[in-house]
């Protein structure tokens, strides 16, 4: 049986590009399947635009990390801990992309 165990989008940061604000978001889909005793994660990043005019349009520049999965054999105990992790670890990576 699979369970979901983390569905989160977060704001990390607030960028400007061409006058225009940004919001750079990071987002994770966790679940992990009892009897393989398997996590997965789906990783995301992606900007969404602040103003009215554009508000619920995303995009994903180059400059930040491709969408991917990280797979894990936890238990189910462990599950929810390593998947913060992951989340936790997704985010300084994306952190680390943003231009200076």
């Amino acid at each position: 049986m699979i369970h979901s165990l983390l569905d989160t989008t977060q704001v990390i940061s607030i960028l400007e590009i061409e006058g225009v604000p940004f919001e750079v978001c990071i987002e994770a889909l966790a679940t992990h399947d009892r009897s393989k005793n398997q996590l997965t994660v789906e990783l995301r990043a992606f900007l969404r635009a602040e103003k009215h005019d554009h508000i619920g349009e995303i995009s994903t520049p180059s400059w930040l990390p491709a969408a991917h999965s990280v797979t894990e054999h936890v238990s189910s105990e462990e599950a929810h801990a390593v998947a913060a992790d992951v989340l936790a670890s997704w985010r300084q990576k994306v952190a680390g992309c943003l231009p200076k």
